[in-house]
């Protein structure tokens, strides 16, 4: 589905289409966003090879869709510049790129490799969006509240894979044999930037106190294995998920590739503490 929320079912409605008709009515006590998180089944509006929904806020994984950031502009207090989409594009050299914001500040200005892209203000249960010929560098948006810059937010085109990142949303767990972590696997480029695009096929080993209990990327449509120790990238982003035994000490995760179907890059490895804890009497 489009990250700029265009399309829809006949049944359905836009996120902003329903926000700006429940603003208007003040006497409508709330709205119900259908859904949240992708799931399996409903592959709506598409069919085979697709396997779930695809209008969620969040995808399968749990990683925010460009969406999301609509959502928490208006939904929330806190200040909000989301620029969209990613800044790789060597196909479409010179080609019009529909550039899209989610904010709710005052106003937003976009810049392209430093030269100015226009300034917009920003109008209530909306977006702000700039049609930009593509050519390799940066887009920035530049967040301005009472006549000042507060926030920035930047898309840059990256190089070629050079190393993998592992990042987990936790660095000790509850040795209680339930308890788990969510691994997020990117690839950077020689400068650290996260590709955007990469779609390898990145694989994991677990050992230690811990085991591998899932793997995942949001991907609707992938047919791979949700337990076996691989998975592609989608959008640049996979997930695994560890979890420990009931035994305290320390889990390792390796994520690494093959030369086959490349590019072999340089094993990561990462560390979890798992912690002594009470046992249920179940697992005791």
């Amino acid at each position: 589905m489009s990250a700029y929320d265009l399309n829809h079912t006949d049944w359905s409605e836009l996120a902003e289409e329903w926000w700006k008709f429940y603003a208007a009515r003040e006497y409508l006590p709330g709205g119900f966003a259908w859904t949240g998180f992708d799931y399996r089944g409903e592959p709506t509006p598409y069919g085979w090879p697709s396997i779930s929904s695809q209008f969620g806020i969040v995808d399968l994984c749990g990683f925010p869709k460009d969406n999301f950031f609509y959502y928490k502009a208006w939904w929330g207090r806190e200040p909000v510049l989301h620029l969209f989409p990613h800044w790789n594009w060597e196909q479409r050299l010179g080609e019009p790129v529909s550039v899209w914001v989610h904010s709710n500040l005052d106003e937003v200005e976009l810049f392209l490799n430093g030269r100015s892209q226009g300034r917009q203000k920003v109008q209530p249960l909306t977006h702000l969006e700039w049609s930009v010929k593509y050519e390799p560098g940066a887009i920035e948006a530049h967040g301005i509240k009472d006549g000042k810059v507060v926030m920035t937010s930047r898309r840059e085109t990256t190089g070629a894979p050079a190393t993998i990142r592992l990042s987990a949303d936790r660095s000790e767990l509850a040795a209680d044999g339930e308890d788990i972590a969510l691994v997020r696997v990117e690839l950077l480029d020689s400068a650290g930037r996260a590709l955007p695009t990469a779609g390898n096929l990145i694989k994991f080993r677990v050992s230690g106190e811990g085991s591998l209990l899932g793997v995942g990327n949001g991907d609707p449509n992938c047919q791979e294995s949700d337990k076996q120790p691989q998975r592609s990238l989608f959008n640049g982003l996979a997930q695994l998920i560890v979890q420990a035994t009931t035994t305290p000490g320390t889990i390792t995760i390796e994520a690494y590739t093959e030369a086959y179907p490349g590019p072999k890059l340089p094993p990561t490895r990462m560390t979890l503490t798992a912690r002594k804890a009470l046992l249920r009497p179940a697992l005791r």
